[in-house]
């Protein structure tokens, strides 16, 4: 019994360490565009649409918890948007 317990606190901060690093990157994304916009090296158009697009990625990442279960294929799908979301950013502020 005790095994168990242990085991599913472990799960649990397992999950929320996850949570936390992806709270972070979001947190980051939106500092580089905050520097960007303040720099003047993104306009506030662009910064408009990575807005939007970061919500695309939150949403999908909602979607995918939604069941309970992420699967390997949802997860690879987030990765993708959140590297094009990257990009995008990158690309805003070196253009």
């Amino acid at each position: 019994m005790k095994n168990l317990l242990l085991g599913i606190m472990i799960l649990a901060s397992g999950f929320s360490f996850a949570q936390q690093r992806e709270d972070l990157n979001l947190r980051g994304e939106r500092k580089r565009v905050a520097q960007g916009v303040r720099s003047g090296e993104i306009s506030r158009r662009e910064a408009a649409i990575i807005h939007n697009q970061a919500n695309d990625v939150r949403q999908a990442k909602r979607i995918a918890k939604a069941d309970g279960v992420v699967t390997p294929r949802e997860r690879a799908i987030i990765a993708r948007e959140d590297r094009q979301l990257d990009k995008t950013i990158y690309r805003a502020k070196h253009n």
